[in-house]
């Protein structure tokens, strides 16, 4: 916990700025707002899904934040005009078509005429999640390797050299304890667990399996989808950009984490802006985006727990 106290007050030290702070908690507030007032991605975004223009409509709208933050640093003074850089429109465009396809990505829906009703019910949900390894991992990867070639062999924080995991499972007991409170509200009793919502019992029993092997594959799949959230967000938003934004490059990427929760409940997106951040510093402090990874798979399964516990109460 020193290591990770350190670092926080280090950048604070360096990047703290109550103006900018302000503008951009403003920014993000205003965010949230609009959409849960209105329901914006669910009723109206996600009525395109299956659609072709969901895919440019996801980019754009995940996009929106990063560069709206962006005008701030550069509005506040922080940073110099990347905008004239035709590196930072390179890099970004390539980066948000690839998270847009990732949310938007529907391709296992091939399967529908080779599965029945159960099956495919269980299967599109775990294919919801890991197909994220497919269409987000290995795009980031091949980004890497184009325009970070002068870079030693970090790949965005995945490389695990000099990885410390030992400071981010004490960060993760603290946030079980707070994940153990949150599940009494409401919002956060009716989305977890989200096996529920999978069809996996049904799954399990139409194929005469154990309960737990269809929990298992679940959370497995789950899980695995947060080994993409953090390569995107931890690891391209912030090193990819680090040249041109700094240290600055963590606050453009808490806006868009932000919006990355729309949909799901509204006090899990308050916590993603604080949990984001300090992910974010701590990225950018160690160039390793593992410990984030173990920090959000923890939370992840950990919320599932306690959303099967509330169900028993």
């Amino acid at each position: 916990m020193k290591k990770l106290y350190r670092y926080l007050k280090e950048y604070q030290r360096k990047h703290f700025d109550l103006k900018l702070y302000l503008i951009t908690a403003l920014f993000i507030g205003v965010g949230v707002a609009f959409n849960y007032t209105l329901d914006f991605e669910d009723s109206y975004l996600d009525s395109l899904r299956g659609q072709f223009i969901y895919w440019p409509a996801m980019t754009g709208w995940m996009m929106l934040p990063f560069l709206s933050v962006v005008v701030i640093l550069r509005l506040t003074g922080k940073i110099e005009n990347v905008f004239a850089s035709k590196r930072f429109w390179l890099i970004a465009l390539a980066g948000f078509i690839i998270l847009g396809l990732d949310r938007s990505f529907t391709g296992y829906r091939v399967m529908a005429s080779y599965l029945d009703t159960v099956d495919y019910r269980f299967f599109s949900k775990c294919a919801n999640w890991s197909s994220s390894l497919l269409v987000n991992v290995i795009p980031l990867l091949l980004i890497y390797r184009i325009f970070e070639s002068e870079r030693p062999r970090s790949y965005y924080g995945l490389s695990i050299q000099k990885t410390d995991i030992r400071p981010y499972f004490q960060l993760l007991l603290i946030a079980m304890v707070i994940i153990g409170i949150g599940s009494f509200f409401s919002d956060i009793q009716s989305y977890y667990p989200r096996y529920a919502k999978s069809g996996g019992d049904k799954f399990a029993e139409v194929n005469e399996l154990p309960v737990w092997v269809s929990v298992f594959i679940y959370e497995l799949c789950y899980g695995s989808d947060f080994v993409a959230v953090e390569l995107f967000f931890r690891g391209f938003l912030i090193h990819a950009f680090v040249k041109m934004l700094g240290g600055y490059s963590v606050l453009p990427m808490v806006a868009t984490y932000a919006f990355l929760h729309f949909g799901k409940p509204l006090t899990e997106t308050i916590s993603s802006v604080f949990g984001g951040y300090i992910l974010g510093v701590v990225s950018y402090k160690t160039e390793n985006v593992w410990g984030g990874i173990i920090i959000h798979m923890g939370v992840a399964w950990s919320m599932e727990v306690f959303g099967y516990l509330q169900r028993l109460m």
